[in-house]
Parts: C-alpha cells; structure tokens; sequence
C-alpha cells in the first residue's frame, strides 16, 4: 500500500519562492486579474489581449470572476456564433483555444520561471515508487522538484508519467499523473509525449511554450472535459488505480470545484477502497474542507490551513 498526494492550483499558489516572483501563480477566481497586469508588448501579448478583450465584451456577465466561467464562455460565444450565422465553426474554436492556451502559459511562467519549490522538494524524497502524485497543475513544479531533489535519474521521458515503461533504477520516483495535462507535453493524435530529453533543460528554459491549438496537450477548462476519450483515459485510469491503492491520502490547494462531477467519482472511488484510513487536506477555505470531508467521512481526517514545513 502507498500513499497518494493530490495537488490543486493552490498547492502551485504556495510553493516557497511565492514572495520572489513578480506574479503569483493564478488561481480560478484571479486569473483576470493577473491577465491585466501582464505588458501586452511581450511575446504572446497579443493572445493575452484578446483574452482580455472577449472579457470585457460584455463586462455584466461578470466573467471575470472565473477562469473556467471565461473560458467556456469565449469558446460557447465562437461555436453558437457561427451557427447562427451559419458559417463553420471550427477557425474560430481554434483560434480561441490557442490565445486562450498561450496566455496561460505566459501567466505561468511569469509566476515560475526556474525556480524550484522547497515544500514540493520536501514531499519528494518522503516518497517512492510505490506512490503516487495526482496533479491538475499544468505548471513544472512537480517535474523541478523531483529533477532537483532527485540526482542521477534516467533522462526524463514518458515513462515519468506513465506514458511508457519505467526504466531501472527510478525506485524513489512516485507515479505523476497529470489529469489535465502538462505544458510540457506535445500531443500526437491519441498519444502524449515529452517535450525535454534531460532534467539540465529545466535549469536553461523555463518550459512554458505556445501549443498547437488542435493537438494542445492541456485540458482547458470545459465544463465536460472528455476524460473517457484518448489520450486521457489512460491517465485517469492509471490514477483511479493508485487511489484504490492508497492507505494514505494527502490534498493540497485543490478546492474540488462543484461542477468537477467527474473529479468527485475519481475521489470516491478512493473513499470506497478498504485500504484508505487517512485523510489531509491542506486548504486555507473552510467550505473546501467540508467538501472533502463529506466524501471521505469513513476516514480519519485532519484539516491545515497551509503547509507546514517539517
């Protein structure tokens, strides 16, 4: 039995280099805010124009108050658009997922560059093959901790997040899976790859790169996200199947949004397994913690406002 840790947009929010970057890493609810703040005239400034404008279009609809609500809704406004027009859809689509995808990233490496978190680093060498990280993150913070805590590895690959098989000598590596994908994957039709062949390319780039809008290896923020479908079902299946494994249970930063059902079941799952006895859950919101506490009531429990380094 191993232990399994779960990690949401907070966990990304907390890492211990937050206070030396000029922009936090964005959450749900700020994400518009930060898009402001960004200079337009920058790479990819063009994309996090538009995203700001389709925003403002119609500023009642308060979408600025979600990055999903934003998201769906720019996406909803070029699919029913062109249909009652009566023109194909798909170029606009297209184009919405692209600027949406880039300024993303930008935001991203705004708020991590290279660095490298302490309190992630820490959670890596408690664990080991045997264990699993759950990550919605699309961010490298994860991937830096381990490549920094972690010396002579084999060359980073799939085998990382199961993609492939695992080489010799990976012992003290968990499993990564990345349930909504990762910025530093590339899409091939029904498969995932890696886009770095050594962990010293985490210490020359930053990592966070534009992605093909009709091969994007990240998935964006529908409200019905095609888990079932290839690539993903693999990934969500390898993930279901450590969960069930799992005797312990650490959740850091992720708020297990209502309209998530499908998040919810892959929990459940956990919670029905005989093997889990332990839950925490690290989350400053009060109402996060009843969330997760109503799934897992069989459990012991414990509730952190924020992580404690040992």
């Amino acid at each position: 039995m191993g232990r399994s840790i779960i990690l949401g947009a907070g966990a990304s929010r907390g890492v211990s280099y937050a206070e030396q970057r000029s922009m936090p890493s964005p959450l749900d609810g700020d994400f518009f805010d930060l898009l402001q703040r960004l200079d337009t005239r920058r790479r990819f400034g063009s994309a996090v124009s538009f995203v700001i404008e389709r925003c403002l279009e119609r500023p009642e609809d308060r979408l600025w108050q979600s990055m999903e609500q934003l998201f769906y809704s720019m996406y909803l406004r070029a699919t029913i658009g062109d249909v009652i027009n009566d023109k194909p859809s798909e170029r606009r689509r297209r184009e919405v997922i692209k600027k949406f995808t880039r300024a993303l990233e930008v935001l991203l490496r705004e708020a991590h560059g290279k660095a490298s978190c302490d309190y992630h680093k820490e959670l890596i060498v408690s664990l080991s093959a045997r264990d699993a990280i759950l990550t919605f993150n699309y961010d490298l913070v994860v991937e830096r901790a381990i490549g920094s805590v972690l010396p002579g590895l084999p060359a980073i690959g799939g085998w990382l997040y199961g993609f492939k098989p695992r080489p010799v000598s990976t012992e003290r590596v968990p499993a990564v899976y990345k349930l909504h994908g990762s910025s530093n994957w590339i899409r091939v039709g029904t498969k995932f790859d890696v886009r770095q062949r050594s962990w010293d390319e985490f210490d020359d780039t930053a990592g966070y790169r534009a992605h093909s809008s009709k091969e994007s290896p990240i998935l964006l923020p529908f409200w019905d996200k095609r888990i079932e479908d290839e690539p993903w079902s693999p990934i969500w299946r390898a993930a279901a199947s450590a969960l069930k494994r799992s005797s312990q249970l650490l959740i850091w930063g992720y708020s297990l949004p209502p309209t998530d059902f499908k998040s919810r079941e892959l929990f459940r799952l956990a919670a029905s397994s005989s093997r889990l006895c332990e839950v925490t859950v690290i989350d400053p919101s009060s109402v996060v913690r009843d969330r997760w506490r109503e799934i897992f009531v069989r459990q012991r429990f414990r509730h952190y406002p924020s992580y404690l380094p040992r």
